[in-house]
């Protein structure tokens, strides 16, 4: 038997959304630039682009710290009642890893930064400060560690997505536009 309080959301609020949004962009202009990144004409190119997704990831962890503040506070709607077990453990586990993936990256970026003796700005006005030591050997350690949850977020946004998109197209229930505005 299921328990339904009362006012239980049917949708994420405003602020929920919000910040789950931001996050997205935050997220997809990461990746953006770590491509570009690699394709810099010029060192002072790639120095100004390494600086921005410095910034642009410092932004990611505190919008993720802000919005898991946010969901401490704030129950996110129920999964549809036709939700099987497994598939609510599976979406757990899954929004567990997102959550992990998304604080360890701009965490094990800083890192490598601190390692490779290069100090962080976030977009010019705050110098953040190394928390590691600078040594080469756990400098390449760190980017091996950095590109590696790189490509596990990659991979799991795209389960991620799927699996909204299943919801909405495949099984009609309102698992995706419990997010959308």
């Amino acid at each position: 038997m299921k328990l339904h309080l009362r006012n239980t959301p049917t949708r994420f609020g405003a602020v929920a959304q919000f910040l789950h949004w931001a996050v997205v962009v935050g997220i997809a202009l990461q990746f953006t630039w770590a491509w570009r990144i690699d394709e810099a004409d010029s060192i002072r190119q790639q120095f100004a682009l390494v600086n921005q997704h410095k910034s642009i990831g410092m932004s990611v962890l505190i919008l993720v710290l802000i919005r898991l503040a946010w969901r401490a506070f704030n129950r996110p709607p129920p999964h549809p009642d036709t939700m099987p077990p497994w598939e609510r453990r599976s979406a757990a586990v899954s929004h567990g890893l997102l959550y992990g993936l998304i604080l360890a990256l701009p965490l094990s970026g800083w890192a490598y930064s601190s390692a490779a003796g290069y100090g962080a700005e976030f977009f010019g006005l705050v110098e953040i400060p190394d928390f590691m030591p600078q040594d080469e050997r756990l400098e390449s350690i760190l980017a091996s560690v950095h590109d590696g949850l790189g490509v596990a977020l990659a991979v799991l946004v795209c389960v991620h997505v799927l699996a909204a998109l299943r919801h909405h197209f495949r099984l009609h229930d309102d698992v995706l536009k419990r997010m959308l505005p």
